[in-house]
């Protein structure tokens, strides 16, 4: 097309214009404005004028007026084109695409050279050059800057599938699975699912719910989010992390709806494209319909019909509030009778009960239109118990806080739980830690052999100082029936040396990387629970030790780079080590 109009053009001047231009020396500047929209283009006009010197004055012939017609077009373009370098330049040229932004430097340096020259040919061939660079530099920044987020199968349960793509077939899924954009997951009767997403989401999906990512995006220049994900059919709760929530670009598809998403937790129900509920508790999500738009503030909902406006904001029922005081109890039954105050305004109420905290496995949920719900069969141990109440609209409202059960049995020993520790051995870098815990409310705590006191729901806390050998705390908890039962921890401090000493597949003086290959390897033997991020040029890798404390990394050499590793302690939440390299 652009040729095109460049010939007709042409074709336009050589027949309307006349056969040849003469104007005077004085006239020079304003006729190479009038020619080609530049006045210091002068020497590409005098180069292509017959000069006569006795009456001091430029002729220009037909063709000579048709090779600047030709200039004209060009220049113009590189003028415009050199405000889109400008863009791209802000859009991180000098990081994504620097050898091509070196180039068209050189082509467009030439090109201003060859015009203030008069050097028409080389000026035509660096122009075309520098034009053709930025766009190879616009391509590479679009490939480049943008990089997939992957939504992890956290967990699981029952019938579960996903599909690769939008057109691709349903098959199994299994915790661990990786999804990308485009990507969908479904969940079967009484099934459920969690998607956790590498920057901080978590999207809980309930049964009979289908969910497709339609894009996952993060901007490496300013580490902004793209995210857009669609609720095809029934149910799900998304929880974004504080950082997720400042980066995060989300728009959230329901139905006909589309909202777009500055909230740190909401949930969704849709009945395919003819109903939407829509329930906001962080933040704001500005809703989308037909022609309308409502703007949801924290602790506020809004229905969406196929084809009309969404409803106007409605204010979400308050939380439910178990009958006992406290978030804690310990009960001795199987048979429970769970009992809540009833909420003004609600129609029902949703329980969920889980043995995590997290509500990410193994959820059950009941609905009951009472204030209270008989649970039988409480298996012994830990359950946690979450409610809502629902509204006329079928909104979900704001959640109760989350409360812990306790179930034993009078004829064994009192459990004793340990909040946040995996095992009972815990592998720290901080000075002092506190163990926090629950035990029967009833029951009698001793910490090394002295009386601890439980608070009326059975919880303690006990803060120690971490010392160099390994320190142990022996916890023995008796209920009134006698019965005991003891539970040893231990805590062993970080040593930073055993955590600095790295292995190299190649020569290391001081802080200086000779690497024989194109690999850099290297591996040690820190603690159970450490993560290690490695940054070398633009690559970043992250590795987590096993349960020995063993790690390993490989990342490609860039000559000439620093190498960082960073040792971080998860229980901890802080960084012990950091070690910086110059690769040769």
């Amino acid at each position: 097309m652009e040729k095109l109009l460049l010939i007709l053009s042409i074709l336009f001047f050589a027949t309307f214009s006349s056969a040849q231009l003469k104007f005077s020396s004085g006239d020079l500047s304003k006729k190479t404005v009038e020619l080609t929209g530049d006045a210091s283009a002068w020497s590409i006009v005098v180069s292509f004028a017959e000069r006569d010197e006795i009456t001091n004055s430029f002729t220009l012939s037909k063709d000579a007026l048709i090779q600047i017609k030709k200039f004209e077009l060009l220049h113009k373009k590189i003028k415009e084109r050199k405000l889109f370098f400008n863009k791209l330049l802000k859009a991180g040229a000098r990081v994504f695409a620097a050898e091509e932004l070196q180039r068209a430097t050189a082509f467009g340096v030439a090109y201003d050279r060859n015009v203030k020259e008069g050097n028409f040919s080389e000026a035509t061939k660096n122009g075309e050059f520098y034009l053709l660079s930025l766009e190879k530099i616009r391509k590479e920044i679009e490939q480049k800057r943008n990089e997939d987020i992957d939504a992890l199968i956290a967990e699981k349960n029952g019938d579960v599938n996903k599909r690769k793509g939008f057109l691709g077939e349903w098959n199994a899924a299994i915790k661990g699975d990786l999804l990308t954009q485009a990507d969908g997951l479904r969940t079967g009767d009484a099934s459920f699912a969690q998607l956790a997403f590498t920057d901080g989401v978590e999207v809980m999906i309930d049964p009979n719910s289908s969910v497709v990512i339609r894009q996952s995006k993060m901007d490496k220049l300013d580490q902004s989010i793209r995210r857009d994900i669609a609720l095809v059919k029934g149910s799900l709760l998304t929880k974004l992390t504080e950082s997720a929530k400042e980066r995060n670009n989300f728009t959230f598809q329901a139905g006909t709806s589309e909202s777009q998403v500055r909230s740190g937790k909401f949930w969704a129900s849709a009945v395919e494209e003819r109903r939407v509920k829509l329930s906001n508790y962080d933040g704001t999500m500005d809703v989308s319909a037909s022609k309308g738009t409502v703007r949801l503030k924290s602790n506020e909902g809004t229905i969406v019909e196929k084809g009309k406006d969404p409803l106007p904001p409605i204010p979400l029922l308050s939380p439910p509030q178990l009958s006992w005081n406290g978030i804690d109890s310990v009960i001795y039954s199987n048979n429970f009778l769970l009992q809540w105050n009833s909420v003004q305004y609600s129609i029902g109420y949703k329980v969920e009960l889980c043995k995590t905290k997290e509500f990410n496995t193994n959820t059950k949920l009941f609905s009951t239109t009472q204030p209270s719900l008989p649970l039988e069969n409480v298996e012994l141990g830990i359950v946690f118990v979450r409610l809502t109440a629902v509204d006329k609209f079928g909104l979900r409202g704001i959640e109760s806080p989350t409360y812990k059960l306790l179930r034993v049995e009078d004829k064994l020993p009192p459990a004793i739980y340990i909040d946040g520790w995996d095992t009972d051995r815990r592998y720290t870098a901080l000075p002092r830690i506190t163990v926090k815990g629950t035990t029967e409310a009833d029951a009698s705590l001793l910490v090394n052999a002295r009386s601890l006191a439980l608070d009326a729901n059975g919880a303690f806390s006990i803060t120690v100082a971490v010392e160099k050998f390994e320190k142990q705390l022996d916890l023995k908890s008796t209920d009134r029936s006698g019965n005991s039962r003891e539970r040893i921890l231990s805590i062993v401090q970080i040593d930073t040396n055993r955590v600095a000493t790295i292995d190299w597949n190649c020569p290391v003086e001081g802080s200086i990387l000779t690497p024989t290959s194109e690999e850099i390897s290297a591996h040690g033997t820190a603690y159970p629970s450490m993560k290690i991020t490695v940054t070398h040029g633009e690559q970043t890798s992250t590795v987590q030790t096993d349960s020995q404390g063993n790690w390993a990394i490989s990342v490609k050499r860039v000559k000439g780079n620093q190498m960082t590793l960073v040792f971080e302690s998860i229980s901890d939440n802080i960084i012990v080590v950091t070690k910086s390299y110059q690769v040769e």
